[in-house]
Parts: structure tokens; sequence; C-alpha cells
């Protein structure tokens, strides 16, 4: 075939296919992207067939490219699910470990050890560090940290 006779198959059956992959894809943009793909693939294939199997061949061509996106929506669909469920899943979690952090950091005595308890515990900063946010001396921190979890441990326990 040569290039006019390509012209004249894509617009004597460009319409048609475009309707049909509507009807399948229920998507303009994704319909148009598998007209054009359906005519490179004619053309790689370039097959020798008689002017009136042209269209059907043309039509299975659209049929399955537009299988192919049909599956590759599926299975995107079904990937960002399993994605959003696990996000879900460590989103309940981080609340319930919060939750649960919270609720015994408020077993300490007051707010300067809670504050102490937080900073060492959950955020993991050193004794030094600690001191030095609260403007406090080392040896003070270490005391309210040994007041709050022994109170912690006595709570926790009994």
């Amino acid at each position: 075939m040569d290039i006019k006779d390509l012209e004249d198959l894509y617009l004597s059956h460009k319409s048609e296919l475009l309707g049909y992959l509507l009807r399948i894809v229920h998507n303009k943009q994704d319909a148009e992207d598998l007209l054009h793909e359906c005519f490179i693939r004619f053309i790689r294939a370039s097959p020798d067939l008689p002017e009136d199997r042209i269209r059907f061949y043309l039509l299975r061509i659209a049929k399955n490219l537009a299988i192919d996106i049909i599956r590759k929506r599926k299975k995107m669909e079904e990937y960002f699910l399993r994605k959003e469920h696990v996000y879900y899943h460590w989103d309940t979690l981080d609340f319930e470990i919060q939750d649960e952090v919270d609720r015994i950091l408020l077993m300490a005595s007051n707010t300067e050890q809670r504050t102490v308890l937080k900073l060492r515990v959950v955020q993991g900063y050193s004794i030094k560090e600690t001191a030095r946010i609260l403007n406090k001396s080392e040896n003070s921190v270490k005391s309210s940290l040994h007041r709050a979890s022994k109170r912690i441990k006595f709570r926790y326990i009994s």
C-alpha cells in the first residue's frame, strides 16, 4: 500500500473505529490514542488482505487494543486500592501507637516530666540535647526522666 491508499483507508474507517473504541473504553482521549495505535499496527503488519477484509482486521486490532487498556486500568485500580489499603492500615496503626504513647506520657507526674520523656524517648534526643532545648542542667533532665519512668513503671505494673 502506498501513502495515498493509507490516507484513504484512514479517512474511510476513522469515524467507525473511533465510535467503536469509544463504546468500549468510554474515554475520548484513550479512544483516539487507540485509533492511532490501531493504524500503526496495521501499517507495521502490512497484511495482504482483500479490500473487504481490511475493515474486520482493523476492528479486531481495535478490540484487542481496547481489551489491553481495560486490563491495564483494572491492574492499576487494584494496585492503587492495595496501596491505599496499606497506607490506611499504617495510618491506623500510627494513630493507635500515638494514642498509646500519649496515654503513657499522661502517667508522668507533671508537664516537665512529660516533656523530658517525649524529647528523650519519643523524639530520640540525647540528654545533652534535651537539657539544651529545655534550658535545664543535664542532671535535672536525668532526674526528671528517672522520676517519670519510675512513676510509669509503678502505674503500669499496678
